[in-house]
């Protein structure tokens, strides 16, 4: 027998309305960026982090996101790698006499975070951010909102403030088997189409932005009081996260405390946030966003 309810509006647990609200956890990463921005942290940032869609009506994101203060005690992630720079090739033309070498356009400087806006839009657009996430297109300041999204994302944080995304309209659906309840396998279609869109976003130019856009994203990142250099750890740290979920076939048990759903298993209870959000999209939506995640991943570190 099958029961329909709110969905959780707590990080640790599920609610019979919205969907769930995401908390804090501790902070982590490493790393680095320089012209197509914001793919990656979109990607990851949404990939990222919209995978793990949180729920309720969509806020105006502010201006300039600051980190959280850790809430929850999830075990810390291990080391995150560093992502090599990019070698550039240069490519030898044989002199002739009297040959007039044409002098190489020099590329055009980076904005400041502050007036990034309009590359931002133009890149995201340039990567594939449709569908469902078409939102990361709009508003201001989106860099500043992604590079936030990425650091959320290596502490295993959805920062449901700065999605601009619309949460799945249908309630979080539980099903009741002798008096047990666990996940509704029909809730799982809800988010198909965000995992579209995510699984749709080209993984090349994501890699190519990344390091276009290094510089921009690293100053970014020390924007939100953490150092520049650990930018690129908090990148694979973030997708870290998402391929290190535990995948199941069988529907999960939950425990119903209140108007509160939490899963009966202690371990995937204590898993973070976005790792739980990963759970209630379903194995399929799981197994094929961490086959993103390894994409991206192998593309960033194996130029």
């Amino acid at each position: 027998m099958s029961t329909t309810e709110p969905e959780n509006n707590s990080d640790d647990s599920m609610r019979a309305m919205p969907e769930d609200k995401y908390g804090d956890e501790s902070r982590g990463g490493r790393g680095g960026f320089p012209v197509k921005p914001l793919l990656l942290v979109v990607v990851i940032g949404v990939a990222l982090f919209l995978l793990f869609y949180p729920g309720g009506e969509k806020e105006t994101p502010e201006p300039v996101p600051e980190a959280p203060p850790p809430v929850a005690a999830t075990p810390p992630a291990p080391p995150a790698e560093d992502i090599p720079p990019r070698e550039v090739t240069q490519v030898e033309v044989p002199e002739e006499p009297n040959m007039v070498v044409a002098p190489v356009p020099a590329e055009p400087p980076l904005p400041e975070p502050g007036d990034s806006d309009p590359l931002m839009r133009e890149q995201l657009q340039a990567v594939g951010t449709a569908g469902e996430l078409q939102g990361f297109n709009e508003g201001d300041h989106l860099l500043d909102r992604l590079v936030a999204l990425v650091d959320g994302g290596s502490r295993g944080v959805l920062l449901r403030k700065i999605l601009p995304m619309k949460a799945p309209s249908e309630p979080f659906p539980v099903e009741v088997v002798d008096d047990t309840l666990f996940m509704d396998l029909a809730g799982y279609e809800r988010y198909d189409s965000y995992v579209d869109s995510v699984v749709a976003l080209d993984t090349a130019t994501i890699v190519d932005s990344f390091h276009s856009l290094r510089p921009l994203y690293e100053k970014a990142y020390a924007q939100l009081g953490l150092p520049a250099g650990d930018l690129d750890n908090a990148v694979i740290g973030s997708l870290d996260r998402i391929i290190g979920t535990p995948e199941f076939s069988e529907p999960l048990e939950l425990r119903h405390d209140s108007v509160m759903y939490s899963f009966a298993d202690p371990q995937l209870e204590d898993l973070s946030p976005l790792q739980k959000q990963l759970l209630r999209m379903g194995p399929d939506n799981t197994r094929r966003l961490k086959e993103k995640a390894r994409e991206i991943r192998a593309g960033l570190l194996n130029q």
